[in-house]
């Protein structure tokens, strides 16, 4: 077969019944039995490998590649790149006089208008007398022998990556859905699909069992990548940081000092576009994806080269960097939460208690939520402690519990571990107002009925427990950024001669209520929970 003739538009190859379906099955959404489609475009194909309808059933079967990578069964695949590997045989070799193909450009540019374009590649019509022709190749380089075995090709390195050669580098497809998945984990909006924990714990994984094998750079970048979003307390998973440190720490024996003849800039910049550097991250993983950053380098020339993001000195530089990352954050999230330097700050020399600095750090939780943390801790600590004063109990443990609730996330393991067990051995007295310390080990929610008002007294305040109230007024109207009405509610319950009466004043008999203060102490609990 030297060239395939164009058929009359009544002899349209039978194919033009099943491109829709191979549309659907590219593009998941397809309704019906797909490997039994797979498997009669495969069989088709195999019965005349160079035939005059084997562009049809290759460029089918190119549409369906990505589908049969991933969910067909080994028969079916087995069967198709059987058939593709034929016509590669068969045509590869034949003569043909263009300069270029279609399959040598980016299937992806491509592939979406296979539908519209393969049933016209034999209408008759040459491109000029075609209407709905656009592309850019004519219909003969299309129908080309030569061009079919490409795309043979291509598609069985859609199917089995790497195990095929004379085809354009391409990302592996299951590369292309990692790297939209890392993607949405680092932009802090995981797919709905995507566990972020299991995700990281799988590159680390990889890199800790061969962390001098051929995957060694892409693991490290996309791990110096995700470090910042590992260590921001997104996830809760202890063993997720440990086993990226663990990987970390395995390759940079490998690396040793390395040293390098770049001069300085010549390295990747990384960290201030971590989504970007990612997907670099995943392309260095395969050769088709390096291949692909090359031609991105030809193209773009602001991108760094690829040997400098296989530099040992760049790699050595950036898996350090991610390390030490990644240990202060394990400390942070999971470690002992040392507030003992807060005492300075937070009591003044007369012993009495900074309560504007105190309520002030919670309030702006927004600017440095470990300051936020740190202080509801140390509140809660220094109500364990039992200081004697009653009002001044009764405000540390209110702002423990506003350091939980204020949130939008629960706080991290080195945090809720204290609070929970501190908040969980609350008793609230009868005749108002908290007691107690802690009495053993961490507690949970299960522990909130402990935090429970008196049975069978009746409540004076009916619905209007202070911090119901001011809730319900925070949402009816907008304060400044720099108004705060919880922290001024709580700064003048401390020190009423000291701070101006805030709207709306509640008397001490109110805050202390007992069934507000088990109320507040139950609501970070849940909190607490949830984390757990």
């Amino acid at each position: 077969m030297t060239d395939m003739p164009a058929a009359a538009l009544s002899d349209s190859p039978e194919c033009v019944h099943f491109v829709d379906d191979w549309d659907g099955i590219l593009h998941e959404t397809y309704g019906g039995d797909a490997d039994r489609a797979v498997l009669d475009c495969a069989r088709r194909l195999a019965a005349d490998p160079a035939g005059e309808e084997a562009y049809a059933w290759t460029l089918g079967l190119v549409m369906m590649a990505a589908y049969i990578g991933r969910f067909s069964r080994k028969d079916v695949a087995a069967a198709a790149l059987e058939a593709l590997h034929a016509t590669d045989r068969r045509l590869r070799d034949l003569p043909c006089a263009h300069r270029t193909h279609p399959y040598e450009s980016d299937l992806d540019d491509r592939i979406d208008h296979f539908v519209d374009d393969l049933p016209l590649l034999t209408n008759g019509l040459a491109e000029d007398e075609d209407p709905d022709w656009e592309d850019d190749a004519t219909k003969e380089q299309w129908l080309c022998p030569r061009d079919i075995a490409g795309y043979a090709r291509v598609a069985v390195d859609i199917i089995a990556p790497g195990s095929v050669g004379g085809i354009p580098p391409r990302l592996p497809v299951r590369d292309a859905r990692r790297a939209e998945d890392l993607r949405s984990i680092v932009w802090d909006y995981p797919s709905a699909a995507v566990d972020p924990g299991q995700e990281l714990s799988a590159y680390a994984r990889n890199l800790v069992a061969n962390p001098l094998g051929y995957h060694r750079a892409g693991l490290v970048v996309v791990l110096h990548a995700a470090c910042w979003y590992a260590a921001s307390g997104r996830i809760r998973d202890r063993r997720v940081l440990d086993t990226m440190v663990d990987a970390l720490e395995a390759v940079l024996p490998g690396l040793g000092d390395a040293s390098c003849a770049h001069g300085e800039g010549d390295h990747p910049e990384v960290g201030r576009d971590t989504a970007e550097q990612a997907t670099v991250g995943i392309h260095l993983l395969s050769p088709g994806g390096r291949g692909v950053y090359r031609h991105w380098h030809r193209e773009e020339l602001e991108t760094a080269p690829l040997e400098a993001w296989l530099c040992p000195a760049f790699l050595a530089a950036i898996a350090r960097e991610a390390l030490d990352h990644l240990r202060t954050g394990r400390e942070r999230l999971f470690g002992l939460r040392d507030t003992a330097h807060l005492d300075e700050v937070l009591v003044r020399s007369d012993g009495r208690l900074d309560v504007e600095r105190l309520t002030h750090a919670v309030r702006f939780r927004c600017r440095d939520g470990q300051a936020a943390e740190d202080a509801g801790l140390w509140a809660a600590r220094r109500f364990a402690a039992g200081p004697a004063d009653p009002r001044e109990r009764l405000v540390l443990l209110l702002v423990a519990c506003w350091s939980v609730t204020s949130g939008e996330e629960a706080p991290p393991e080195a945090v809720h571990r204290d609070l929970g067990a501190i908040l969980g051995s609350v008793r609230i007295a009868a005749a108002g107002g908290p007691e107690g310390a802690p009495a053993g080990g961490p507690a949970s929610a299960s522990a909130s009925a402990s935090a429970s008002a008196p049975a069978g007294e009746p409540c004076p305040h009916g619905d209007a427990h202070p911090w119901d109230v001011l809730t319900e007024l925070v949402g009816r109207r907008h304060f400044g950024f720099h108004e705060d009405p919880y922290g001024a509610h709580l700064n003048h319950l401390y020190a009423p001669r000291e701070y101006e009466t805030p709207e709306r004043p509640f008397d001490a008999e109110a805050w202390g209520c007992p069934r507000h203060v088990a109320q507040r102490v139950r609501g970070a609990l849940r909190v607490i929970d949830g984390a757990n």
